[in-house]
């Protein structure tokens, strides 16, 4: 016993650590509706696993080498001549060709930039701000548009297990017709009725499970890994409602990251106007060096130090091209940015009304409607049989019940769509992720 108990623990162990390899993949390599993460979690996810930001990646990764080479210095120039090499004959005559007459000249020059490398430094850091907003804005969109392929899925769902439910009411009606039609209890016209409502059923499910496997693949396109449906009416219902029973976010659209992204592009091409601006200012090239002269019969100082400035005339070129472009650039990016806040706020006052108007008839459906459909086929279904009522007005109060479910359950999808789509123009939505704000180096 002694010497079993650790080799069960072992084994233990080993069984513990295969469970978590198993299941570690699953939850990485698919997408399961069923526990779907916050807003946070799922744009990290798609972050992580869609191939369509591997551009985004790139656009950033380039931004960022970009601001960084704003603060490094220009490259100084290393210069080497060999100067008043001899051709012909020697003066005076008899000198050696390369030893009494030429002389060295070993040089260094840098470039000194006055009152632009602040704006230059500012200009790429307001586009780094940019770019990563504007891709954030794409994820976001990206984040909304995987939430509302969700939504389609628990809505067919919810249709599909309805709808089954219905289907197997009518096949079960129609076994007991078919029954009382070898006891004489029935006509073989309702049989046949109660026959072509149940294939009517059977085909509409049919139709929606081909919907649903339809927007499965739309899911793990856009979440770049396949998508797990929900599995039961409840948690298909469950998801759908905590989004709708959710106070709607605050507007505050001037935070939503695409405006923002339009303000960091103002400001940087305001700093790039300043640079522009600026151009007029020259900048000097400073160079010092060592001269060796082996000329000495001419009186030449065998060595010697020197030092240079070079200054640039801005006659013709003075900037005055690229302030025009950042000019317009500033400009361009400021209308959008108005004209994008002012169509959010028009478009949040209608989204707000049709939601409303939307949640009214979903809580009379929910809570008067449906309940008294469903009580009328309940008492139907017992009478028919009973044999105390006709068949035909089970079959049409069961039509009208199954379009009010499925009715319902559009009605859902339409609010949840629509308060997904208050979030868009809000600043509502998930944080980028960490790995897009600050990447692994």
């Amino acid at each position: 016993m002694r010497r079993s108990l650790p080799a069960l623990i072992a084994l233990g162990t080993l069984l513990g650590l295969t469970a978590g390899a198993e299941q570690r993949p699953t939850s990485s390599s698919t997408l399961l509706l069923s526990t779907l993460p916050d807003d946070d979690g799922l744009a990290e996810l798609l972050w992580e696993h869609s191939a369509d930001f591997a551009d985004d990646r790139a656009r950033l990764a380039a931004s960022r080498a970009d601001h960084q080479r704003t603060h490094l210095l220009p490259n100084p120039e290393l210069d080497v001549s060999m100067n008043t090499i001899p051709i012909g004959a020697t003066n005076p005559p008899g000198l050696r060709r390369l030893d009494d007459v030429p002389n060295y000249v070993v040089g260094l020059s840098e470039l000194v930039e006055l009152g632009k490398r602040g704006p230059r430094q500012d200009a790429a850091k307001a586009a780094l701000s940019a770019t990563t907003l504007d891709v954030h804005a794409a994820l976001r969109a990206r984040t909304y548009d995987v939430l509302e392929r969700a939504a389609d899925v628990a809505t067919l769902e919810v249709r599909i297990a309805e709808l089954t439910k219905l289907t197997d009411d009518a096949l079960k009606l129609t076994d007991l017709q078919r029954a009382r039609q070898q006891h004489g209890d029935a006509a073989g016209l309702d049989v046949d009725r109660s026959t072509l409502e149940a294939q009517s059923l059977e085909t509409s499910l049919g139709e929606e499970r081909v919907k649903l496997t339809d927007a499965l693949l739309a899911c793990a396109q856009l979440a770049g890994i396949p998508c797990e449906p929900f599995g039961n009416h409840e948690r298909a219902m469950s998801f759908l409602q905590a989004r709708l029973d959710k106070a709607p976010a605050p507007a505050a659209i001037e935070a939503r990251p695409d405006l923002r992204a339009l303000s960091a592009q103002e400001d940087s091409a305001r700093s790039s106007l300043t640079l522009a601006q600026r151009r007029w200012i020259p900048d000097p090239t400073v160079r010092a060096g060592y001269t060796r002269d082996q000329f000495m019969i001419s009186g030449n100082q065998k060595n010697s130090l020197f030092v240079g400035l070079s200054i640039p005339l801005p006659l013709f070129d003075h900037g005055q091209a690229d302030a025009h472009a950042a000019s317009a650039s500033a400009q361009s990016a400021r209308t959008a940015r108005e004209l994008l806040t002012a169509q959010a706020s028009r478009e949040t006052d209608v989204l707000n009304q049709q939601l409303r108007a939307v949640q009214e008839r979903r809580q009379k459906l929910h809570t008067q409607t449906l309940p008294l459909a469903e009580g009328v086929v309940q008492r139907l279904d017992a009478a028919v049989k009973a044999g105390g009522a006709a068949l035909q007005d089970l079959l049409l109060a069961r039509r009208t019940y199954g379009e009010l479910v499925l009715h319902a359950a559009d009605l859902d999808q339409t609010a949840y769509r629509l308060t997904i789509a208050i979030a868009r123009t809000s600043a509502a939505g998930p944080r980028a992720p960490d790995a897009m704000t600050n990447p692994r180096s």
